[in-house]
């Protein structure tokens, strides 16, 4: 399956708004998750269950680091090197 960075964007952002109840500021690429309080500690959760399941990669407990979820931009190439790893 290739996994494009723009796609996983795309789908989080959809993710966030509908599932997460995101109401707030425009999510940018750029915009920052964690200090705009856009994600907090469950919703790392819940997007880690989301990614796992829509993209078939596995996050690891060494790749919960904020800055792995500081931007949807960072996300989505965590899940684009995750979706290449052997």
């Amino acid at each position: 399956m290739v996994v494009n960075a723009s796609d996983v964007e795309n789908g989080l952002r959809t993710f966030i708004v509908q599932q997460l109840g995101w109401h707030g500021q425009e999510l940018t690429s750029d915009l920052s998750l964690i200090e705009n309080q856009v994600i907090d500690s469950l919703g790392i959760f819940e997007i880690v269950n989301h990614l796992e399941a829509q993209y078939n990669v596995e996050i690891g407990d060494e790749d919960l680091v904020p800055d792995n979820f500081e931007t949807l931009d960072a996300l989505a190439r965590l899940v684009v090197a995750k979706s290449q790893a052997p």
